[in-house]
């Protein structure tokens, strides 16, 4: 099992807000963004489950960096699912529309 100490991991945390503040700030693509904030949560989960950290120690981190902003992942729209989709074809084909 790998062993992290939990300090690299709220400095990792740490440093990770600061680039989605950066990147944000500069006008990075939702894309770019997305991978950073997928960092965090991680991290953030991480630290949830396996150290003694709370979310009150995540916070007092996180506020001063990027304030109170989520960083969980927006909910989809509601799609139509196509019970009659043959899913023996590939997702990618399935999602080509015809004209």
């Amino acid at each position: 099992m790998i062993q992290i100490p939990k300090e690299e991991l709220l400095y990792s945390l740490e440093s990770g807000y600061t680039e989605y503040k950066t990147w944000k700030a500069s006008g990075a693509s939702e894309v770019d963004l997305a991978h950073v904030k997928g960092f965090c949560t991680t991290i953030e989960q991480i630290l949830a489950v396996y150290s003694d950290v709370t979310a009150e120690d995540i916070k007092k981190i996180k506020m001063p960096i990027i304030g109170n902003e989520s960083l969980k992942r927006k909910k989809r729209e509601n799609k139509e699912i196509d019970l009659n989709a043959d899913l023996d074809l590939p997702t990618i084909l399935r999602r080509v529309k015809v004209r």
